[in-house]
């Protein structure tokens, strides 16, 4: 059965509000966390368990423009999704907000205080098993077919008992060839903040979140300073 799943959880209003403030979202999104859309996501009942029990987080690699499922307690059932990306678009505009899985997952990085500090992955991401199965993926754009029937129960399982698969982790120093790391300092999140603000779901939000009641001329002026486009008719 597939659920709704809450980034920063509606018992959580504080939290929203504060990263609000900071502008790690944009004023025009919902008052309250479990109004807006872009602060959740599908997963199945399992899934959605182990996502509000801080067993594991979702990271969004800017450069790849994925969003990948990081297995950070190393839970025995979660182990095959490790290190592979779900089915996020980033171009569609109510996908989640990157910057509200940075909350998440340091959550989920002092709810195991003894888990890796950082995790190598492959550089090139591969994407989750089920998506490729059920070909979910159009090769060309990174892009998920909207046509296809939506699944009627949970995504397969891949994992095997026998496949003595664990997530592959360091605890300190580079990536070697072909691998990247996926650590937190505040590099990582001026990256993830600034690909947050050039998505199109930011804008989409900016855009529904402001009040249209101008004149035509009032409103080109709101779109520009509110949505960040600049004025060509001052250059």
């Amino acid at each position: 059965m597939l659920q709704n799943c809450h980034i920063v959880m509606q018992s959580k209003p504080r939290d929203w509000y504060t990263i609000k403030d900071r502008g790690w979202i944009p004023s025009g999104a919902k008052a309250e966390p479990q109004h807006e859309p872009r602060n959740g996501l599908i997963m199945c009942a399992n899934h959605h368990l182990s996502f509000d029990a801080y067993e594991f987080f979702i990271r969004y690699c800017p450069d790849v423009q994925k969003f990948v499922f990081i297995n950070h307690a190393d839970a025995y059932e979660l182990r095959p999704f490790h290190g592979k990306a779900i089915a996020l678009d980033i171009k569609d505009r109510y996908a989640p907000f990157p910057s509200l899985f940075i909350i998440h997952e340091m959550r989920v990085r002092g709810h195991n205080p003894f888990a890796p500090a950082v995790h190598e992955l492959p550089d090139d991401i591969p994407w989750q098993d089920w998506i490729l199965s059920m070909d979910l993926l159009i090769d060309t754009t990174n892009s998920f077919k909207r046509n296809k029937p939506p699944p009627t129960q949970s995504p397969p399982n891949p994992y095997s008992n026998n496949s003595g698969f664990r997530p592959t982790t360091m605890n300190a120093g580079s990536a070697s060839s072909n691998q990247r790391l996926v650590a937190m300092n505040a590099d990582v999140i001026n990256d993830i903040l600034a690909a947050t603000f050039a998505m199109p779901s930011w804008r989409a939000c900016q855009i529904e979140g402001t009040s249209w009641t101008g004149t035509g001329e009032e409103n080109i002026k709101k779109y520009i300073s509110s949505i960040g486009v600049e004025d060509e008719s001052d250059s």
